[in-house]
C-alpha cells in the first residue's frame, strides 16, 4: 500500500467544499430564529407579569378603599355617643390621600328592625365597594359587615 493512497484527489476536495458552502448560513439563520422566538416569549411573560403586579397592587388599594367606606358607615351606625346615623348610600373619591389616588368607594347601609319576644333590635348590613383605576384597568373589591344594636 502506498502512503499516498489515503489522500483524496485535489478535485474531490474542491467538490466536497462546494457542497458544504452555505451550510453555516443556514445554521446561523436557524439560531437567529430560535433566539428571536425565545426573546418574544420572554417579553410576553414580562408583560403578563407586570399586568399581574398592577392588578394585585390596585386590588389591595381597592380593598383598602372599600374598608374605609365600611368603617365610615360603621362609625355612623354605632356611634360612641348620640343617635345612630346610617346613610342609605354614600360616595367618596379620594383626592389628597397618598396611596389611594384614582380610587373611590360607594357604601350602603340597610337597617331592619327585628322584634325578638318584645325586645326590639336594629339589624345593620353595611356594604362598600372600592374601585381604583390604573390606565385601562379598573379593579374593584367588596366588603360587607353585619351588626345588631
Amino acid at each position: 500500500m502506498c502512503p499516498m493512497s489515503h489522500k483524496l484527489h485535489p478535485l474531490t476536495q474542491f467538490h466536497s467544499r462546494q457542497k458544504q458552502r452555505g451550510s453555516m448560513l443556514v445554521i446561523a439563520l436557524f439560531i437567529i430564529i430560535v433566539l428571536a422566538i425565545l426573546a418574544s416569549t420572554m417579553l410576553t411573560m414580562f408583560a403578563a407579569s407586570a399586568d399581574s403586579v398592577v392588578s394585585e397592587v390596585y386590588g389591595q388599594r381597592a380593598l383598602n378603599a372599600a374598608r374605609s367606606g365600611v368603617e365610615r358607615a360603621v362609625s355612623g351606625a354605632f356611634p360612641l355617643s348620640g343617635a345612630s346615623n346610617c346613610p342609605a348610600n354614600y360616595n367618596f373619591t379620594f383626592t389628597n390621600t397618598p396611596g389611594l389616588s384614582n380610587c373611590h368607594y360607594t357604601s350602603a347601609c340597610d337597617v331592619v328592625s327585628v322584634d325578638d319576644s318584645g325586645d326590639l333590635y336594629q339589624y345593620f348590613r353595611i356594604t362598600a365597594q372600592g374601585s381604583c383605576i390604573a390606565g385601562d384597568t379598573v379593579v374593584s373589591r367588596n366588603v360587607s359587615v353585619e351588626g345588631i344594636q
